[in-house]
């Protein structure tokens, strides 16, 4: 709360007083000659008392203290965002602004979950971390709430939490899910005056809105993929199949002439030039023809740890030649049902994007964890060069790539495509996080069980 609130709160209570005070006087003096004043002085308390209500509701509005007037008003801004954008990273970014124009914070961070975490801000926080636990129980805290709580671990860890994101107010949507989908974070605010009480509920009512629309973005984009996806595989069968046909001429006259041009001449560097050609070419005809097929996962049980060590395997030498390391960790229990195949498709081509993105000496790490509520989760994770909005608005988009046309690894734009077309497969999702100086994190969330997800829906 800043000084303009608290000179209208002060001032509604005084005017109230005093409009009760000489409404009381007057009252008694007009009904005076009519009543005794032992008659008089009660009836004129009582009209003034039933008056107070309606009058005191109607100056806190006038004032601005009307705290559903600025709940409503929040909520109207809110759905203003939603209405003029469609992108869920586009749309957390501007709620994340808006929140922290209102409350008077440097920053605001909402924080997704992921996996077994919460992401958002640059920030990795897990779900089963004990400052979560004990969030959920109210749904709220501000530092100035917990110093009022008897001290115990979790909240000295929540009270750590809330240092880590330096936040000033922090609540979960939905409040009283068990498994809360958002948690928003207010920075303290520019003059320092804590959150008080309407605050949070303003801030709570808020984030489940936001909660909702996020969802709904979700749902949306995974809407959006899954027609882009259909279109790709009407064009890419066509035109994949007419340029299979048309190469293969050309490749079996390349294979013919081998090695008959004299050496070092400019026929053979034509030749070899060819033959690179055709090879680019059968690669980018080779993913194209993923979409076309209908592929049905053939589930078996895919242990995390040997997954991890195959995809590392297939991934080193490229890695090498970047002169970057790779580095394989799994903490996940058990089995998870998947494709082998697939799964190991997905995850190399999410690994050749981030060593491709990675400078000279960095280091990419490939880990997975879980299971958390059915869910593992797998990531790669770099430190390399951050990724601008444009970017990962379209990272997913076929044929996209922000690699230079004739750089060497510059491939045909599929490969991240593929990936998500492949984690859906699954019944699962890919998303990407990136801030400057935290580099990238691509996060698969796969059911442990998809054909019970597939059952279920």
């Amino acid at each position: 709360m800043n000084a303009k609130p608290i000179s209208f709160a002060i001032f509604h209570r005084t005017a109230l007083v005093a409009i009760l005070t000489f409404a009381a006087w007057l009252i008694v003096t007009v009904i005076a000659p009519s009543l005794p004043p032992h008659l008089a002085w009660p009836l004129s308390m009582f009209l003034c008392g039933s008056a107070t209500f309606w009058l005191d509701a109607r100056m806190r509005r006038w004032f601005g203290l009307d705290d559903s007037s600025r709940i409503r008003a929040l909520r109207s801004e809110v759905l203003q965002v939603a209405m003029r954008e469609a992108d869920t990273a586009r749309l957390t970014a501007e709620f994340e602004t808006l929140l922290a124009s209102r409350y008077d914070a440097p920053a605001a961070v909402i924080l997704a979950r992921s996996g077994e975490a919460y992401m958002g801000g640059g920030h990795t926080i897990r779900r089963d971390r004990a400052a979560i636990a004990a969030l959920r129980e109210g749904g709220w805290i501000t530092p100035e709430s917990l110093q009022r709580r008897r001290p115990t671990r979790a909240l000295a860890d929540l009270d750590a939490l809330l240092r880590e994101i330096g936040a000033g107010a922090l609540v979960v949507a939905p409040r009283e899910s068990p498994d809360p989908n958002l948690l928003v974070a207010i920075g303290v605010r520019r003059t320092e005056w804590p959150f008080t009480y309407p605050d949070v509920m303003r801030l709570l009512h808020t984030a489940e809105l936001i909660d909702n629309i996020l969802s709904r973005s979700r749902l949306m984009d995974q809407l959006a993929l899954r027609t882009r996806t259909e279109y790709l595989a009407t064009m890419s069968r066509g035109l994949a199949h007419d340029l299979k046909n048309l190469i293969t001429p050309v490749s079996s006259f390349l294979v013919h002439t081998e090695g008959r041009a004299p050496a070092g001449s400019a026929e053979e560097e034509v030749h070899r030039a060819a033959s690179r050609a055709i090879e680019v070419m059968t690669t980018y005809l080779r993913e194209a023809l993923f979409f076309p097929d209908r592929l049905t996962p053939r589930y078996a049980p895919v242990e995390p740890r040997g997954l991890l060590e195959a995809v590392r395997s297939l991934t080193v030498e490229r890695a090498a030649r970047r002169g970057v390391t790779l580095v394989a960790h799994s903490t996940c229990a058990g089995t998870l049902q998947a494709d082998t195949v697939l799964l190991q498709r997905l995850l190399v081509n999410l690994l050749n994007d981030r060593i491709d993105a990675s400078t000279r000496g960095g280091e990419v790490w490939l880990t997975a964890e879980g299971p958390v509520a059915g869910m593992v989760t797998l990531r790669v994770i770099d430190r390399g060069r951050e990724m601008d909005a444009a970017t990962r608005a379209r990272i997913f988009d076929p044929y996209f790539t922000a690699k230079e046309l004739w750089e060497e690894v510059r491939g045909a734009g599929l490969g991240l495509t593929i990936s998500q077309r492949i984690a859906h497969l699954h019944h699962g999702r890919i998303t990407v996080e990136s801030r400057p100086g935290a580099g990238t994190t691509l996060s698969v969330d796969l059911p442990v069980d998809p054909a019970a997800v597939a059952a279920a829906t």
